[in-house]
């Protein structure tokens, strides 16, 4: 091999070392678990964007305090024939004058350039708190996104901590069913050699064999249901396709949370907060609908200029002199300017805002008890929680005995078997016992974990939760 193939080989070597490594080795914990949710979760996005449409609202809002300001330029080429007499504007589709009156009756062949332009300005300069509601309106409506986005990301950390010690809970199973089917495996073959050599009876042999089968398939479905609760937790962090990860088993399976203080209010709930926040922006659009039917007074500016192929003099006969070239009609030949007050209230609203602000009231009611009743939910499956979580940690106490004497009494039947002092029967009782002991504490040490998270999701407070595991 030349030196050059050699340090490629190196090179490629290490690239393939390297990611092995990392797979390996990838541990996800808990926190960054709950980290990947806020980034990845479709749902947060999507509430993380309805954030930001409600900070855009706000600068709607804010822009009502500024004036409009129009400009418009036309050039047309028109007749200017007309009678005398009035009509409609037939919303705005009636074509406007475009001259004088003719004395020498009406022709409709003449077609002339018309030019005309004008800047325009109102600003409503006092508008009796019409704007200031709405700029109110568009933060209770950031509020109310802000503490929605808040909730989404509260509600979907403690469901991935919830499924990522289930996940753990059920692998700490999937060890013990594989510790089971072992200790089977192991006196499978002491049984069938006993039975071969004449110590044991046939009859030994086949409970050993249909033990190790029953055995083997708890350890099978104990497989399928963790690796279906990891596909959950994955679902959870918001990643698709294939993704191994490795969890952090050596804490919840070992430990039971200590010296936690457990919170008795549920003041800090962001769902409590959510709708909260709901009531307020309510309450705003209640302040807006009131607002809204009162007058505005306004500074008007604007000025023009016009310009027309027709003639100010008339003909001999009484008729207009016409240039119907374009530059003769799109100069200017008059100019115009106006500036003053104006206010326009529609009084009949004021009746239509008043029913549209009964409207908004019974909505917040609505919201009000909406938010009583939530509140009562929590205070409920905070006490239960509570409760949940005393009697799990007595339950965790009292599995470790369990199992002690499970063991003991595995270790007993199992010498007076091997002595011939009793009979296969006796020794698979000792075998459930003690499968069923291991399960227990795997169970009983997670189930703490649980309940103390359930505490958390009821206060609102999941830092109670995350303290106990750093």
């Amino acid at each position: 091999m030349s030196s050059k193939s050699f340090l490629w080989f190196l090179v490629l070597y290490f690239i393939h070392t390297t990611e092995v490594f990392c797979q390996k080795d990838e541990m996800l914990s808990l926190v960054k678990a709950i980290e990947m949710a806020k980034q990845n979760y479709p749902s947060i996005k999507a509430k993380a964007a309805g954030k930001d449409a409600s900070n855009t609202e706000l600068s709607i809002a804010r822009s009502n305090y500024l004036p409009n300001f129009i400009v418009q330029a036309q050039a047309l080429n028109s007749t200017s024939n007309q009678v005398r007499g009035t009509y409609f504007a037939n919303g705005g589709m009636a074509i406007p004058i475009s001259g004088g009156t003719k004395t020498d009756g009406t022709n409709s062949n003449d077609m002339t350039w018309s030019s005309f332009a004008t800047a325009f300005v109102n600003w409503d300069i006092f508008t009796f708190g019409k704007v200031k509601s709405k700029v109110d309106l568009a933060k209770a409506e950031i509020s109310t996104s802000q503490s929605d986005y808040e909730n989404e990301v509260f509600q979907q950390q403690v469901k991935v901590c919830d499924a990522y010690i289930m996940a753990i809970l059920l692998d700490g199973i999937v060890k013990a069913q594989q510790s089971n089917l072992d200790r089977v495996g192991a006196l499978k073959k002491v049984t069938v050699a006993f039975t071969e050599s004449g110590l044991k009876s046939g009859v030994d042999s086949s409970l050993v064999n249909a033990e190790y089968s029953k055995a083997y398939l708890l350890l099978l479905e104990s497989k399928r249901i963790a690796q279906e609760q990891k596909l959950i937790l994955k679902l959870m962090l918001g990643i698709s396709g294939e993704s191994n990860f490795i969890l952090d088993t050596s804490f919840f399976l070992s430990k039971t949370p200590q010296n936690i203080f457990l919170d008795n209010k549920i003041t800090q709930s962001p769902i409590l907060n959510y709708y909260q926040t709901l009531i307020d922006f309510n309450r705003s659009q209640i302040t807006a609908v009131k607002r809204s039917g009162l007058p505005s007074i306004s500074i008007l500016g604007a000025t023009f200029g016009r310009g027309s192929g027709i003639a100010d003099k008339l003909t001999s006969d009484g008729g207009f002199t016409y240039n119907k070239s374009l530059s003769g009609g799109l100069s200017f030949r008059a100019y115009d300017y106006m500036i003053g007050l104006s206010t326009i209230w529609n009084i009949t609203n004021s009746y239509r805002n008043q029913t549209e602000g009964r409207k908004q009231y019974f909505i917040t009611k609505e919201m009000e008890e909406i938010y009583n009743e939530q509140k009562l939910k929590l205070e409920g499956e905070l006490e239960r929680s509570n409760l949940r979580y005393s009697a799990t940690q007595e339950i965790a106490k009292q599995t470790p005995v369990q199992l002690k004497a499970a063991l003991e009494a595995y270790d007993q039947s199992k010498a007076r078997y091997d002595n011939g002092l009793n009979t296969i029967i006796e020794l698979t009782q000792t075998y459930a016992i003690l499968n069923r002991s291991e399960v227990d504490l795997t169970v009983a040490n997670g189930n703490t974990w649980r309940a103390l998270l359930s505490i958390a999701a009821a206060s609102g407070n999941l830092d109670l939760f995350i303290q106990n595991i750093k």
